[in-house]
């Protein structure tokens, strides 16, 4: 149990221990080292939990998802921004979510507690609004495969995470200036690559594609995921880039606590190679298939795309520069 789960634990003792009173929540302060005011309450009508700070927040950051609630209410001292627990059975989840958004407060620099408070929570939103759990092994090796390229455009341009599209629903990983990268990875002996989805491989309204195959072995003592982020969060500039990346690796599935995907497939990268997706690029598109087909997957073979190889450092290289 983390230090911000075992307070609001205690916290919501005690507000239940109080008598009840006319007031909508009954609050009991997280702690007084929080800059952001912080409380953690429960509601007056049926006692769900809630997280009740002492702030206005923006119309959009209001939703619902994964059982949870973010609204806004007001008492005598002004507005009020609360996260509140609809589904009593997700009472644990809940818990990790309020103590992992109040600890990205707590980090925060000084004037920034609320912007990053909520910037947490969107990305708990859109993890909560997409899963019911983390990742399967397959996507596993798929965020590797993302962070392997990652990491080598980082080298190159410090500034390229804003770069980095998947944990935002983009049809393709990687995006920049209307070139996109679209990644797959594979561990072992491959001969095709998997394509879940018509838009992976659209070029519409794009001046380029390219396939990045990233071809990786399992081995004792390999990298692992947990690695590759250490390794990422060292190339980013600073602090603000490093909540930056760990709202991404949230939006994109992975749960701060799920420590099997960090650990487990070990591997090391064989090669990265590159494909120019030409407009005789073997593939399935949307806007080639009959329009009663809302959605296919398919594999390509390896070997049928040789021709269209292309220089696989050269092409990440002319990605970050904009020569691409």
């Amino acid at each position: 149990m983390t230090l911000w789960e075992a307070r609001l634990r205690a916290a919501w003792a005690d507000a239940a221990s109080r008598s009840g009173q006319e007031r909508r929540f009954r609050t009991q302060r997280l702690s007084p080292d929080l800059r952001l005011d912080v409380h953690a309450g429960l509601r007056f009508t049926d006692n769900a939990l809630c997280l009740v700070i002492e702030a206005p927040a923006p119309a959009e950051a209001h939703f619902e998802a994964g059982g949870m609630r973010l609204s806004t209410a007001a008492d005598d001292h002004g507005p009020l921004l609360v996260l509140s627990l609809e589904d009593s059975v997700r009472a644990d989840l809940f818990t990790n979510v309020c103590a992992d958004v109040v600890a990205a407060a707590a980090a925060a620099p000084q004037g920034e507690e609320l912007s990053a408070f909520l910037a947490r929570l969107d990305a708990w939103r859109r993890f909560l609004r997409d899963r019911r759990s983390g990742l399967a092994r397959h996507e596993v090796v798929g965020l590797i495969g993302e962070l392997t390229v990652l990491v080598d455009l980082l080298r190159r341009d410090s500034s390229a995470l804003a770069l980095w599209t998947a944990p935002d629903d983009g049809l393709q990983d990687f995006v920049r200036d209307g070139v996109a990268m679209e990644v797959k990875s594979t561990i072992g002996t491959a001969t095709a690559l998997r394509i879940s989805r018509l838009d992976q491989l659209e070029t519409t309204g794009l001046s380029r594609l390219i396939l990045m195959h990233v071809l990786m072995v399992q081995t004792e003592g390999g990298e692992t995921l947990r690695d590759l982020i250490a390794r990422v969060l060292s190339l980013l500039p600073g602090d603000n880039e490093q909540r930056l990346f760990q709202n991404a690796l949230l939006r994109r599935g992975l749960m701060p606590d799920d420590e099997e995907a960090r650990v487990q497939p070990a591997i090391l990268v064989r090669a990265i190679e590159a494909y120019q997706v030409a407009d005789d690029f073997p593939r399935l598109t949307r806007s080639t298939v009959p329009g009663a087909i809302s959605e296919a997957q398919y594999e390509i073979e390896l070997r049928d795309i040789v021709g269209f190889r292309i220089d696989a450092p050269q092409t990440l290289a002319d990605f970050v520069g904009g020569g691409a």
